[in-house]
């Protein structure tokens, strides 16, 4: 009698994250600023500079609130098709029917709210937030032979909440300090499969009747999320209080900290097998045990400094410029990837041997971008009665990003390119014609056209193979992104 025996199989696994930005840094927040270019760190004065410059609070003066929605299509350059093992024979080759690739994210759509109110006198208390409507946290990864657009994979399906603090602590020097809130993942999955295996009762019986008995128990289902914070700090310098003769000057910079939303995933897997009566074999008992650690993010916000420059004339015209430097260097690609397994067995030793299907090469850079704008608010008309007055405000603005990316290797297909956008706004305010508030109403509608300049990734194999293109060597890459919004605000 040969006594029943265990084997053994570990597996250890870590998977590599998303990286990406937000919709505050891709389009603005709010509707005034979104329409002027989305950018304004000199001059911006609302409950958006939580997020953009908190030292912006401390001119608030009157509290502030705001809700508004923005909505994008993403309309990028599909890929031809692929070479792909789409009849599922596990070879790649002619019989295989092309892989047709939709590149395209998600749709973007999701609310804006802010709030703002003066405390003291001189400091002012501000929250910003951008919720999505689809995903509130997506966690996905995706394979890196397949063309797909990194930053704008996952990018517009990331939530925004932002509380800062600002005041004027010398004649014309504001400084603000506050927070971008995010969470981190924890999540543990402990669980046993047990399968007893026996034999018919009478030859010929189908074989789903040899298995007689399996059981899946889970032991553990466990996630916690826990706040992750990046912290943020900004000045403004009212130089013409300053120097009168440089009088609607100002300068602004604020600087962003790095932060992300990983989910750090275990997992613990026993397989218990046992045969009985078959037959004259021995009883039989194997045990397979599967363990794995994964490392994932839902995304990846870069450290970030802003430099702003702007000039205010009466209240009526505000012109503005910043500079943008973005820190991709630290970023990784949410792609799973094995760092460690090993596979053993009482006839095979496959420790140290096992290597990882999804590996590739690329390099990134930090990037300086552009954000301009103008902002002209007409003088009122007097219309009487209830609401008092009309004025009028048309803006417009540019922006430009280069792309990150800067190389990569034969094994992926990694598509991004330069970004412009070119931003128009126009706003309306009154004074409440209902006398819900005492205080003044606004409404701000913008449009933005995103263009990702046109290029093309060269892809040439000799042979059929998984991710490239049947008959081109060329894949393109660009496109253009139409976003709509509208934000309605009020002081009280």
């Amino acid at each position: 009698m040969i006594p029943a025996r265990r084997d053994l199989l570990c597996l250890s696994l870590l998977g590599p994250a998303t990286a990406h930005a937000t919709i505050p840094d891709l389009i603005g927040l709010g509707g005034r600023w979104s329409g002027a270019g989305g950018g304004g760190v000199a001059v911006i004065d609302d409950g958006n500079a939580a997020y953009l410059n908190p030292a912006g609070l401390s001119r608030v003066r009157r509290p502030t609130a705001a809700l508004g929605y923005i909505a994008g299509w993403p309309r990028l350059d599909q890929p031809p098709p692929l070479w792909w093992d789409t009849n599922l024979d596990g070879v790649t080759d002619e019989r295989d029917p092309p892989l047709q690739l939709d590149t395209n994210p998600a749709p973007i759509g999701g609310f804006m709210v802010h709030a703002a109110r003066n405390v003291g006198g001189k400091f002012g208390l501000g929250l910003t937030a951008y919720i999505p409507t689809d995903n509130l946290i997506r966690f996905s990864t995706f394979e890196p032979s397949l063309p797909i657009y990194i930053m704008w994979d996952n990018r517009p399906q990331r939530f925004v909440t932002a509380a800062a603090l600002g005041g004027e602590i010398a004649p014309g020097l504001s400084l603000g300090i506050g927070a971008d809130l995010l969470a981190k993942a924890r999540l543990t999955v402990a669980s046993t499969l047990s399968a007893r295996v026996g034999a018919p009762e009478q030859t010929g019986e189908p074989l789903e009747e040899v298995f007689t008995e399996a059981v899946v128990d889970v032991h553990e289902i466990d996630m916690a999320m826990v706040p992750a914070l990046a912290p943020i700090v900004g000045l403004q310098l009212d130089v013409g209080r300053l120097v009168p003769a440089l009088d609607g000057l100002v300068l602004g910079a604020s600087y962003h900290g790095e932060v992300g939303l990983p989910l750090d995933v275990e997992l613990f897997l026993q397989t218990n097998v046992s045969l009985a009566d078959l037959g004259d074999l021995d009883p039989y008992t194997t045990a397979l045990v599967a363990r794995g650690q994964f490392a994932l993010f839902d995304h990846f916000v870069p450290r970030r400094l802003q430099l702003g420059v702007a000039y205010r004339r009466a209240d009526a015209l505000t012109l503005y410029a910043d500079g943008r430097w973005t820190d991709w260097r630290s970023m990784v690609l949410n792609v799973a990837q094995v760092s460690e397994a090993s596979l053993v067995g009482p006839l095979i030793d496959l420790e140290g041997v096992i290597t990882d299907g999804n590996a590739y090469s690329y390099s990134v850079r930090a990037t300086w971008g552009l954000r301009m704008g103008a902002d002209l608010q007409l003088p009122p008309i007097d219309v009487g009665g209830k609401l008092r007055y009309l004025r009028l405000s048309f803006r417009g603005g540019f922006g430009f990003d280069p792309t990150p990316l800067v190389e990569q290797g034969p094994e992926s297909a990694l598509l991004d390119t330069d970004r412009s956008m070119y931003t128009l706004g126009m706003g309306m305010e009154h004074w409440d014609a209902l006398d819900l508030i005492d205080g003044a109403v606004r409404w701000d509608l913008f449009v933005q056209w995103h263009t990702l300049h046109r290029t093309s990734l060269a892809r040439n194999a000799t042979e059929p193979t998984p991710g490239y293109p049947v008959s081109s060597g060329l894949i393109p890459a660009g496109g253009s992104i139409p976003v709509f919004g509208g934000q309605w605000s009020f002081d009280y």
